[in-house]
């Protein structure tokens, strides 16, 4: 008798051990698929930053570059986009040729719906913007930006941060 209570002892405690040790492999399972997915998102997000860059990567005409930061601008208040595409266009044919302003247009409509931020648009092209355009023309780029991002109703918390990036990009020289 005394056997079987140590056989049956032996066998509960076995089972004891068995669920704990599963029950940690289930927490180590949880803990490395949330690395898992910490680890491709940060991977996702460099591609995203890669492929945005990409796109923006080949642009070294400064009319080119004004044109994807204003469809960018316009894209962060989605409610005015349909406002604002016409009035590009607009200010588009004043500094682009006509023959070119379609596919400057459809190019930088292309570029500027994977642009997550108009800043890091600005960033990109200050020093594009600022080798290449004269202060009148910095002058100009910026009150096109004020045209467009007032635009439609309410003023955007985001396009009003842009606006004073683009701003202190473009400034007096003191502020490269």
């Amino acid at each position: 008798m005394h056997i079987l209570a140590i056989v049956v002892g032996i066998i509960a405690a076995a089972g004891v051990w068995y669920w704990r040790a599963k029950a940690a492999k289930e927490v180590v399972d949880d803990v490395g698929s949330v690395v898992g997915r910490v680890q491709g998102r940060i991977r996702m997000n460099n591609f995203r930053k890669k492929a945005e860059g990409s796109a923006l990567a080949s642009i070294e005409d400064p009319a080119l570059a004004a044109a994807v930061f204003l469809h960018a601008l316009a894209n962060e208040k989605r409610d005015a986009l349909h406002l604002a595409e016409p009035r590009i266009r607009e200010e588009l044919g004043q500094i682009v040729a006509d023959t070119d302003l379609d596919e400057v247009v459809s190019y930088a409509q292309w570029a500027a719906r994977d642009v997550a931020d108009a800043r890091d648009v600005v960033r990109r092209f200050k020093p594009l913007w600022r080798q290449k355009l004269t202060r009148e023309e910095r002058a100009d780029l910026i009150v096109m930006a004020e045209t467009i991002a007032g635009l439609g109703e309410g003023d955007d918390h985001n396009q009003k941060l842009t606006l004073v990036t683009l701003r202190t990009a473009l400034g007096p020289e003191q502020n490269r």
